[in-house]
């Protein structure tokens, strides 16, 4: 008892730390906040900048209807460009790259991608005042984390509003920035800060993005406010010539991200990830030259055109084509600054990582002879070969600060995989049991020393070498004791397999391999979960050719569902009264007892005329049918198969009122297949006598493959992201969150009751103990590479996605476990036995 206390306390601390784990290495912020300010050169062309963000503006609408100012501007005032964004492109990151030349920061996951949890330097910052003007949520994101000197005004969060009728009222948002910035121009302030350098005018302007959403970018609204925006530009423009002097501001329009012809944004293509830039002003060339760039190298540009410093975890490398000739001197320092500050991110980098923390590296050291050669170059007023030598820093000082970023990742998942290895060695020898009757006394003695000492080594080096960072000890300190015990575990125990037949062993290692292939090949790809049903069929035949019409059949008819369209939210009548007439027809033919009979038909009856929209079914009912549904179920006979046709036509009904396509088919079907393998198997186990670690994997597979099936087999997890109240107008169709979300849940959760229920029913007529150690040894087994999938790169659905199927797949032991504890009381509690119970105890009295 006290050795499965440890036990189970350990994996409880291996899985913890694995799901933190895989969260920390994938989502920990890249912001470093010690690392020192390059200060500016001396010489900046422009004293303040005007910076115009039109959010969700594509780039290929801009082009194809080009504004006329901009259009003007681009062809004879200035330089422009695309500026190519990353995934994801939403408003946030895009802003957070164009501001802090930083992309996406992976640890807003865990404020649900709506702020970044880290404070960041941005030009706004290191600016010597920054006035922005614009959307709530954008605004406030720069003023939070400010030094006092970025001042922030936003209006009504209300006005934000994606409806299609109301797009007339859109050409607000943006009109309140312009004379949000004219009325300032008339305040003491604007006179005060006339004369000064370093100033940024931050111009946040949401109408495309909402007419985008809500009209597409290629409508005429859209255009039009295209069109306005140009006009406020020109109009900004000629008061801030008039006001500050001209030859003395520099002007900048571009945006955070662009939008897919059917108005959404997030992914990656070319759409939506192309965005116009147009740079003007005091010190920018004239010619109309064009000079594609990165998003983040807007940040530097934005520093050097004002002559303030880089921001600290700037990634841009400085687009120096974009300044006039006049000023190549000062743009071959300012790309020595950008340089620099690269390198102290470097620096950051390697020191958190504990790589060599007190001496630098090679990188560090060949970064430090271009600088130095750069700096060779200006010393001799070689402007160009020291632009040239400066841009080449820049390429390989991103090369380096990527290679340590990587270098990190890479260590904390071997520690990682090293651990969890680990753990699933201790598991399997934990469900073998199989104890060495004669222990190598020497070898587990060298082990009790060498690990515990590697452990003292690590934590003696990490303490010499200075680093503050105490990731990498603790994944290390957990890695070498799950590698010891586990080590310990194959020592004291031999082989599992060696009194199995061989071909019985071949047969199923390998279907239980290919089964977890599939497994893990479904939770992308429905088709597979098919290819596992059918590779189920094959094992057994080959196991014990005991494989009946009836179930191969209902095997083949349960494949059908996984290569079909996933159920959609609009509901399809015809189908759902096709599966209640199945249902009718299999109480009539299997149900001996009259009173369940005519309950069954009656309670099918009303579900279809509620269906049909005979009955209101949503004021009671549908909440009665589903209410009663216990009591159903412990009206049938505890005999395993009645019992278990029992539950499917107990469930069947609430099930049909939840369901708009072919689910009930499938409910049925899955039934009978399932029916089918518990005859099968119960045979096949009393035939076999004793049950092997063998037999358990291929079982856990089975049921862990039928628990995926339940999720994926007609696409019902997107039910629950859906959250169409089509799914529940049977019984609530006010909007109500919490109710609709608990129905939909129910919807899901049952046909895994049903798997559940058989699962208890061939643990309790076959097995001494439970398979669920087992089922935790596959799931784990499936985990190891799905961790490796889990990335902080990408859209936010593919990030979320791949964070979803390791979590189901790591959580599906807890699931099994859970569903035999609720299959128990629908399996065994009956009615005819608490009746006899009362009547013996009245008796007695």
């Amino acid at each position: 008892m006290n050795n499965n206390f440890w036990f189970a306390l350990w994996g409880l601390i291996m899985h913890i730390i694995l799901l933190v784990g895989v969260m920390d290495v994938n989502f920990h912020s890249p912001i470093i906040k010690e690392l020192p300010i390059v200060p500016a050169p001396s010489g900046a062309p422009a004293k303040r900048l005007l910076l115009f963000v039109a959010d969700g503006l594509r780039f290929q609408t801009f082009i194809e209807k080009p504004p006329p100012y901009l259009r003007d501007t681009m062809k004879n005032r200035g330089v422009w460009g695309i500026s190519h964004t990353r995934v994801p492109t939403e408003s946030r990151p895009g802003h957070v790259a164009i501001a802090a030349g930083l992309y996406e920061d992976p640890s807003a996951i865990f404020k649900g991608w709506q702020q970044n949890p880290v404070d960041f330097d941005s030009v706004f910052n290191q600016s010597y005042a920054t006035w922005a003007w614009g959307s709530p949520d954008i605004i406030p994101m720069f003023t939070k984390g400010s030094k006092r000197n970025v001042h922030g005004k936003s209006y009504p969060a209300t006005w934000q509003n994606f409806d299609a009728n109301l797009s007339n009222e859109t050409i607000r948002l943006d009109s309140w920035v312009f004379d949000a910035y004219l009325e300032w121009l008339q305040s003491p302030v604007a006179d005060v800060v006339k004369s000064q350098s370093g100033i940024i005018l931050f111009f946040h302007l949401l109408g495309c993005d909402t007419l985008g959403h809500s009209k597409k970018p290629h409508s005429k609204e859209y255009v039009e406010n295209m069109n306005y925006v140009d006009k406020r530009i020109k109009e900004a423009v000629n008061i801030t010539e008039h006001f500050f002097g001209e030859n003395t501001t520099a002007y900048m329009f571009t945006s955070d991200h662009g939008m897919t012809d059917w108005g959404s944004h997030g992914s990656g293509l070319p759409s939506e990830t192309e965005t116009p830039l147009i740079v003007w002003g005091a010190g920018v060339r004239s010619s109309g030259f064009r000079q594609d760039v990165e998003q983040a190298s807007i940040t530097p540009l934005i520093a050097s055109l004002i002559g303030i410093p880089i921001p600290i975890n700037n990634e841009g490398a400085l687009p120096w084509q974009y300044f006039d000739r006049n000023y190549y001197e000062y743009v071959a320092h300012s790309l020595l600054s950008n340089v620099k500050q690269l390198a102290h991110q470097i620096t950051g980098n390697r020191v958190i990582s504990c790589q060599n923390s007190s001496e630098q590296d090679w990188r560090e050291t060949q970064l430090n002879d271009k600088i130095r050669k750069a700096e060779q170059h200006l010393s001799r007023r070689n402007v160009m070969a020291g632009i040239q030598e400066g841009n080449m820093a820049i390429s390989f000082s991103k090369e380096a600060l990527l290679h340590f970023r990587q270098s990190q990742r890479i260590q904390f998942l071997v520690c990682l995989s090293i651990m969890w290895l680990g753990w699933i060695v201790i598991l399997f020898f934990k469900i073998a049991e199989t104890k060495r009757q004669h222990s190598r006394p020497f070898r587990l003695k060298l082990l009790n020393v060498g690990f515990p000492s590697l452990l003292i080594i690590i934590l003696v080096r990490h303490i010499m070498s200075n680093c503050s960072n105490w990731r990498f000890p603790s994944y290390a300190f957990f890695a070498i004791i799950s590698a010891w015990l586990a080590a310990n575990s194959y020592y004291m125990s031999t082989s599992a397999f060696a009194d199995i037949n061989t071909m019985k062993l071949v047969i199923d290692i390998g279907g239980t391999l290919l089964l977890l292939v599939m497994l893990f090949v479904g939770l992308t790809y429905r088709f597979a979960l098919s290819i596992g049903i059918i590779l189920l069929i094959l094992i057994q035949l080959a196991k014990s050719k005991d494989v009946t019409a009836f179930m191969t059949w209902t095997s083949l008819a349960l494949c059908v569902f996984p290569l079909l369209p996933i159920v959609e939210p609009y509901p399809r009548v015809y189908i759902v009264i096709i599966g209640i007439c199945v249902a009718i027809g299999i109480v009539i033919i299997y149900e001996v007892s009259l009173s369940r009979k005519i309950i069954e038909i009656l309670r099918l009856v009303i579900t279809s005329f509620v269906c049909m929209e005979f009955i209101d079914g949503r004021y009671w009912i549908s909440w009665i049918i589903l209410l009663t549904t216990p009591l159903c179920i412990w009206y049938y006979p505890i005999e395993t198969k009645k019992r278990t046709l029992g539950i499917m036509l107990g469930f069947f009904c609430p099930l049909t009122l939840l369901s708009t396509s072919y689910e009930p088919l499938f409910f049925v079907t899955l039934t009978f297949n399932l029916l089918s393998w518990l005859e099968v198997t119960s045979t096949t186990s009393r035939s076999s006598g004793e049950r092997s670690i063998t037999g358990d994997l291929i079982r856990a597979a089975f049921f862990m493959l039928y628990v995926l099936l339940c999720f994926f087999g007609t696409g019902n997890m997107a039910s629950i992201s859906s959250f169409d109240p089509s799914w529940t107008r049977h019984f609530v169709t006010i909007f109500s969150p919490f109710l609709m979300t608990s129905l939909i849940i129910l919807k899901l959760s049952i046909p895994l009751i049903l798997v559940g229920c058989v699962s208890y029913s061939l643990e309790s007529e076959n097995c001494k103990k439970p398979i669920s150690l087992t089922v935790l040894l596959l799931g784990d087994c499936l985990s190891l590479p799905l961790m490796y999938f889990v990335t902080p790169h990408g859209s936010w659905l593919d990030i979320g996605t791949a964070i979803s199927k390791f979590v189901i797949v790591i959580s599906l032991p807890c699931l099994f476990v859970l569903l035999r504890c609720l299959s128990r009381p629908l399996m065994k509690l009956n009615f005819a036995r608490v009746r006899v119970g009362l009547s013996q105890k009245k008796h007695i009295v």
